[in-house]
């Protein structure tokens, strides 16, 4: 394992212990329609949302000025989850070169998905009606009862998150981070800022051809800075020539060589 690989799953470890219990509440007992959005006005109170939700929300804004979409690759816990799943043994199908096509095609459903969160939060969360109907709290996230009965509540909110969880890390199962590429709104948000981060990772020597490990090897399936780059960095010391870094996007060509991680 890389030693970037390694700082990358403890800081990954870390966030996943901080917001886990939250992003299990969020996916199977949000009283709300669109989780992660409404934490200062919800009435679940056993929920830590509702104290870590700014810190979060300022830790992605300054992360996306500064390093694009480098949240998904170092902080996430559902990122995290989707790296787990990577390690199980793929299809061929999904790792080879014919894939790539297919993959390119596929990708662009974030930004429906995107749109999609957008207008069920004006739709759902943002109204001046009550936003829930019921409250389901428990003494612990791992409370099996209380998933239960939200779920037997009727409210479809409850089911549809339920089976769009189980679905993401099904397919998890088979294309490595298939949330992440395909379905995730946040993510599909943040790629926009790769365009105009202060950091990227770049090449040193522009006028070298590709080597062909990218996008085959990458855990996006995709190149170094283009939007669906989480900034992971392992294809900084995967790299056979040696001349990808983290560097800044407007320094002026051949002023400095990029700074190497690990």
């Amino acid at each position: 394992m890389q030693r970037i690989t390694i700082w990358r799953r403890l800081t990954q470890v870390g966030f996943l212990f901080l917001t886990g219990e939250w992003l299990a509440i969020g996916w199977l007992r949000c009283p709300f329609g669109v989780p992660f959005v409404s934490c200062q006005s919800c009435p679940l109170t056993d929920c830590p949302g509702r104290y870590l939700q700014l810190p979060v929300l300022g830790l992605i804004a300054l992360s996306a000025l500064g390093l694009g979409r480098a949240f998904c690759g170092w902080v996430c816990p559902m990122g995290f989850l989707m790296d787990a799943l990577g390690k199980v043994p793929k299809l061929r199908a999904t790792v080879s070169a014919r894939f790539t096509r297919l993959d390119r095609w596929l990708k662009p459903l974030k930004y429906l998905a995107l749109a999609a969160a957008i207008y069920l939060i004006f739709t759902l969360n943002v109204t001046t009606e009550r936003p829930y109907d019921y409250v389901v709290r428990s003494a612990s996230v791992f409370n099996v009862e209380a998933i239960s009965i939200a779920q037997s509540l009727g409210v479809g909110a409850y089911r549809t998150r339920m089976w769009i969880l189980i679905g993401a890390l099904a397919v998890g199962l088979v294309i490595t981070r298939a949330w992440c590429r395909y379905l995730c709104p946040l993510g599909a948000l943040l790629g926009l800022f790769n365009k105009f981060s202060v950091f990227k990772i770049g090449r040193e020597r522009e006028d070298l051809p590709h080597c062909g490990k990218y996008p085959r090897d990458c855990i996006q399936h995709t190149m170094p800075g283009t939007t669906d780059c989480t900034i992971c960095g392992e294809c900084i010391q995967a790299c056979p020539r040696n001349i990808l870094g983290l560097r800044s996007r407007y320094q002026e060509t051949g002023d400095s060589h990029p700074a190497q991680a690990g």
